[in-house]
């Protein structure tokens, strides 16, 4: 079977559904552990939209699978007509518990996001500063037969414990011959003698070789706690550039806003180049859902937690049905908007318009 339709026909597939589940289950379960923590009445916890596939009821609630793998939801009491005074409804809880149910999809979202990046992050942990990675060249090392995943030990008799160990030598070396231990990357050891050439452009003598960063535990855990806040600051950053039109074509150009049909289309792109940039693409996307659902609008989680807020203010609620009335404008609205917007994500993809991964 050709590599090109396993990819479309199977690996490419699982891939998009994994990013939605991986976006939208923990998004959904963010809402549902807050909402069973204050003991407010869940009637179902949904993934997938459309028809049901599976269904299961355990204490009360109802959990389904459903056949289209592109969303989710929870039903709370108390959101619903004829349940708005629902004792155990969301409505009846006081506002800081509802604040946090409604905070909990978001929060799970950079959470998940922190999670995958410091999974990533932990695998390219290493305290081998000797690794080379890089060699260019038309210089000493190249022509000695040194090439990347080879592993300097030491220089001049010095073991390397720190990238700048071989530049020191090297620089003590005043273009004379250094002699370097090297493991190569069939584990044979071997010594090399080697004469540092004159690189105008660094205005000093090079053997040619870039060696790895260490990279630390501390270093990975710090990478992901910090990925989410970085994340939202480049968004926000990238819609004030389309804002300001610093992008080429605006909002609903090759750079501009992109639907789930364009996020399919990217995470195809990112599947092909591996398992971790595909996880990273994913990590990208759980930030920006989460920041999503944190904007101000009838039918996401910003224009719920506007109303609660409002509430609290006025010291009394709205009126509930006419609330849902402004919830349910604000869905076709929104569905307007992504209907909108695949219609540009589809001409962009047969322009072949797309940016890609970056």
């Amino acid at each position: 079977m050709p590599t090109e339709f396993l990819f479309y026909a199977i690996v490419g597939p699982i891939a998009i559904v994994a990013m939605f589940l991986l976006l939208i289950g923990p998004h959904e379960f963010g809402h549902f552990i807050f909402a069973k923590l204050f003991k407010v009445r869940v009637f179902e916890f949904a993934l997938g939209m459309g028809t049901q596939v599976v269904a299961r009821t355990r204490g009360g609630t109802q959990y389904t699978l459903r056949a289209l793998p592109v969303g989710g939801y929870v039903r709370l009491a108390g959101m619903e007509p004829g349940t708005y005074d629902d004792p155990d409804g969301f409505h009846s809880k006081p506002a800081w518990q509802r604040l946090l149910v409604l905070l909990g999809g978001p929060g799970v979202n950079f959470l998940m996001a922190a999670l995958m990046v410091t999974g990533l992050a932990l695998s390219q942990v290493s305290d081998d500063p000797g690794k080379v990675i890089g060699i260019f060249t038309d210089t000493p090392a190249y022509s000695q037969g040194i090439r990347p995943g080879d592993h300097i030990l030491s220089i001049n008799g010095m073991a390397v414990k720190s990238q700048g160990d071989i530049r020191r030598q090297v620089d003590q070396a005043n273009g004379q011959p250094v002699a370097i231990v090297l493991r190569k990357s069939d584990g044979k050891v071997v010594t090399l003698s080697i004469t540092p050439a004159f690189n105008a452009q660094a205005h000093r003598s090079v053997i040619g070789v870039a060696t790895e960063q260490p990279f630390s535990i501390t270093d990975a855990l710090y990478a992901g706690a910090t990925f989410p806040w970085k994340t939202i600051t480049g968004i926000v950053a990238g819609i004030g550039a389309v804002a300001s039109g610093q992008i080429p074509g605006g909002l609903l150009g090759p750079s501009g806003a992109t639907g789930a049909i364009g996020i399919g289309y990217i995470t195809l792109s990112a599947a092909r180049s591996g398992f971790p940039e595909w996880l990273y693409l994913v990590s990208v996307l759980s930030v920006a859902l989460g920041l999503a659902n944190l904007l101000p609008l009838p039918a996401l989680d910003g224009g719920r937690i506007v109303v609660v807020l409002l509430e609290k203010l006025r010291g009394k609620p709205f009126d509930r049905d006419r609330e849902m009335q402004v919830q349910r404008f604000g869905l076709v609205a929104m569905l307007a908007l992504v209907a909108f917007i695949a219609y540009f994500d589809i001409q962009r993809i047969v322009n072949h318009q797309f940016p890609g991964l970056h």
